[in-house]
């Protein structure tokens, strides 16, 4: 019996070790929301115009490219919740901020938790939790209970490969991005975006898969729109009573890709927003669908390159100007 418990405890022993050396990997990882984070508090008494969004924000609205300064706070996947969560822990820290440029989007509307495991990749950057989801297995071990053991596997992979890779180098992103982002390039004032236009996903089957996806979010979620509305109303309000002021706006997407939208869905989410204007008597800059940006500003159909980031930014700061005189 003794060499038997013996066995299992030699079996085990290893699997432990991995599972501890991998929750102190994880634990201590970089990533985009760390940075966004500690960014937001290092340049807190700077900032006069805050971004909110999701990845559309996130690639299309470039800090750098506005007369005051801006932050980007936008991240992949990110719905209003953490928004609104993000700026509302945030704003006594933010004692110049003036606005704050909401990202309202095709599906925004649709979606209060994040998708996947996103919720909980959030938390370990930022420390905010998400109503709906138990954060306890999580506290204990981001390898079993945080990420998927494969993209935790695949993180480690990626973090060996590249400080071999760009060993020789002053500079490299440190932490997980998308393909399409340089691993050389630096983040700046929150914001980090694509270079250049991938050609492989401008064809229809691309549009159809990606537009089919949001519009299964759309129709499988009703009942979240009523709760995402409310949390508007909260981030809105709060800010409006704290002399800053909201506005709502649209990322440009590629016009071939637009003709494949629901238009009853755009038609609902035009309602929406008008009401939301009414209500606070706030502006709703909308760039999604009536534009002149051309392919070689996109990276993809749904989100601008750097190139279409900085014109993009730059007209919201004209407009900006304007709305501000």
């Amino acid at each position: 019996m003794k060499l038997f418990f013996k066995k299992i405890l030699l079996f085990i022993f290893p699997l432990v070790i991995i599972v501890i050396m991998m929750d102190l990997y994880l634990a201590s990882m970089n990533s985009l929301y760390k940075e966004k984070a500690s960014g937001l508090l290092e340049h807190a008494n700077e900032i006069e115009i805050l971004i909110l969004g999701n990845s559309h924000a996130t690639y299309g609205v470039d800090p750098s490219s506005f007369s005051a300064f801006a932050f980007n706070i936008a991240n992949v996947g990110q719905s209003i919740y953490f928004d609104k969560e993000l700026t509302l822990q945030n704003l006594k820290k933010l004692k110049n901020l003036k606005y704050v440029l909401i990202s309202l989007d095709y599906h925004s509307l649709y979606f209060s938790s994040q998708k996947g495991e996103r919720n909980i990749w959030s938390y370990y950057g930022n420390g905010i939790k998400h109503p709906s989801e138990d954060y306890n297995k999580a506290d204990i071990s981001p390898f079993l209970f945080g990420y998927d053991p494969r993209v935790s596997f695949s993180l480690l992979k990626k973090g060996i490969l590249n400080k071999w890779k760009f060993r020789d180098h002053d500079f490299f992103i440190d932490y997980d991005v998308e393909l399409g982002v340089l691993l050389t390039d630096t983040i700046e004032k929150g914001y980090v975006s694509f270079s250049g236009t991938d050609s492989t996903f401008f064809n229809t089957n691309y549009y159809t898969n990606k537009i089919n996806g949001f519009d299964n979010l759309v129709n499988s979620s009703p009942s979240e729109k009523k709760l995402v509305l409310n949390e508007l109303d909260q981030l809105i309000s709060t800010l409006q009573n704290n002399g800053i002021k909201p506005i709502l706006f649209s990322t440009p997407t590629f016009k071939e890709y637009n003709t494949f939208l629901d238009s009853s869905i755009i038609n609902n989410n035009l309602i929406d927003s008008k009401n939301l204007c009414k209500k606070y008597n706030m502006e709703f800059w909308d760039y999604s669908i009536n534009h002149d940006f051309i392919k070689d500003e996109f990276f993809n159909p749904d989100h601008l390159n750097k190139k279409g980031a900085e014109r993009f930014s730059k007209i919201l700061d004209s407009r900006l100007k304007l709305y501000n005189n």
